[in-house]
């Protein structure tokens, strides 16, 4: 599949929307449909979030987490907040298929491959 120019193809995209509102006389709702635009792509990604604590979160943690989640991942993310004790500390955060470790185990074990290798 050949590369395309981003910046390019957008361009061409916003005019052609342009050019459709105006051939329906609906100049005025420019920023209206690139809001909902921007919901649906956002919309577009992943559904379901966990993140993972070796001990339970306050609320305050909890809604922070959540903001910041779906702040990048758009409001309909549906974030599940687990609790392992062998995580050790940190948190693991899966959003979609992507997942983010940042525990202590994960770096302990890190740790352990480094020194294995020297």
């Amino acid at each position: 599949m050949p590369a395309v120019d981003a910046p390019v193809v957008a361009q061409a995209l916003y005019d052609s929307l342009v050019q459709t509102l105006r051939a329906n006389g609906a100049e005025d709702q420019l920023d209206e449909v690139i809001a909902q635009f921007v919901d649906f792509v956002r919309g577009a990604g992943p559904r379901e979030a966990t993140v993972t604590s070796a001990v339970p979160l306050s609320q305050a943690q909890q809604n922070d987490i959540l903001q910041q989640l779906r702040g990048k991942h758009g409001a309909a993310l549906d974030v599940t907040f687990e609790v392992d004790p062998a995580i050790l500390g940190g948190l693991i955060v899966r959003v979609g298929d992507q997942v983010l470790d940042d525990s202590v185990r994960s770096r302990l074990v890190a740790i352990q491959q480094r020194m294995l290798v020297s």
